[in-house]
């Protein structure tokens, strides 16, 4: 197994105020925040950072294009899944494949995630629903959205989909007691199970070439009730809700999501059904290899993720969701525009909007 070095890795984590949370609650009625860490585990997202050459990217098989940005007397690059915008109306779709997760601990108690494929594929996520950038999925109606100066006039029809998913035999792992365990969640009291990601990600990549999976496409591993853990598997060290990577394996250069599908009220609700999900997708559409780099920024709504670089879209808005009219039972994350992380005033999104839900009102803060 050819498994990538990170060189540097950080666990987003969110511990947002009551006050934040009413806020939120009074002012959008058709958005809710996850409550904080009241359930003995820190929600958290992973977040991996690579630095492939540019002749690696250039010939992946993933369809991507690079552009660059001015700010702070630098230019940046950055790849993002499809085509650029103001190349024209160009539509690319990606295939997905989803893999059920039946995770087996030492204690024998199992987790399957193969019930909660129909709910995933049928959400707004892989199915239309209405949207401020059109009718379509949640996906591409930000990548419309944040770039909607060129859409709006030269790129009407611009589409970055995912394909209608193939859904792969329940796989199963048994999990090493060193490296796994389950315990009762403390806000549900429903039995959960903890594994450590410095052992399930290796596992993970494994798979990725056992499978054939190849690198145009997108894999998408699915867990139920199972949080990862930033070392041993424990509540203290939980919990991590999804992630996206990417390696270099026999494919070429592959990327990959895992993600949990919680019932409610686990955990306080973070990572409820497709919400994590919906967090890790949108972040590799805008970074699918996770090398971008931009300026600083910190959170107005979680400074204690510090000073941050990278353009991962979901992370300043961890526990922001919502629903979309015909799917109420599926809740996606708010999350940042381009114009926000590059610091673009006026706003280049629709309706010079920061985030989907217009939670931020102005640029990222310098730190």
């Amino acid at each position: 197994m050819l498994r990538s070095k990170p060189l540097f890795v950080l666990a987003s984590v969110v511990m947002m105020a009551a006050l934040v949370f009413s806020v939120f609650l009074a002012t959008r009625p058709n958005a809710n925040a996850a409550p904080a860490s009241t359930a003995s585990g820190t929600p958290r997202y992973m977040q991996f950072h690579h630095t492939f050459s540019q002749a690696a990217l250039a010939s992946s098989g993933l369809k991507h294009w690079t552009s660059s940005f001015k700010s702070e007397g630098k230019t940046w690059t950055y790849s993002m899944v499809g085509t650029n915008p103001a190349n024209g109306s160009k539509t690319t779709t990606v295939p997905v494949t989803i893999v059920p997760l039946k995770l087996v601990f030492s204690n024998g108690k199992s987790f399957d995630g193969t019930p909660e494929v129909s709910q995933t594929t049928g959400s707004p996520l892989f199915k239309n629903a209405s949207f401020i950038s059109g009718t379509t999925q949640y996906g591409d109606a930000v990548a419309r959205a944040e770039f909607w100066n060129k859409v709006s006039t030269t790129s009407p029809n611009y589409h970055v989909l995912v394909g209608t998913p193939t859904v792969d035999s329940t796989l199963t792992i048994n999990i090493p007691s060193a490296d796994g365990a389950t315990t009762t969640d403390p806000s549900s009291g429903k039995t959960i199970g903890l594994i450590n990601i410095n052992w399930f990600d290796p596992e993970l990549q494994s798979e990725l070439t056992a499978l054939g999976f190849k690198a145009n496409m997108l894999p998408i591993f699915l867990s139920h009730n199972v949080y990862l853990t930033e070392g041993s598997p424990t509540l203290s060290n939980c919990c991590i809700g999804g992630y996206h990577n990417a390696v270099t394996n026999s494919a070429g250069l592959q990327t990959y999501i895992w993600s949990t599908f919680a019932d409610a009220g686990v955990q306080g609700g973070f990572g409820e059904d497709v919400s994590a999900l919906s967090h890790e997708m949108l972040e590799w559409f805008n970074d699918p290899f996770t090398n971008n780099v931009v300026p600083n920024w910190i959170s107005p709504i979680a400074p204690q993720y510090g000073c941050n670089s990278y353009l991962e879209v979901g992370d300043p808005l961890v526990g922001v969701v919502f629903t979309v009219s015909g799917y109420s039972n599926d809740h996606l994350q708010d999350v940042a525009f381009f114009s926000w992380f590059a610091r673009q005033s006026p706003s280049k999104a629709i309706n010079g909007q920061y985030t989907y839900l217009g939670t931020f009102t102005s640029l990222s803060q310098k730190c």
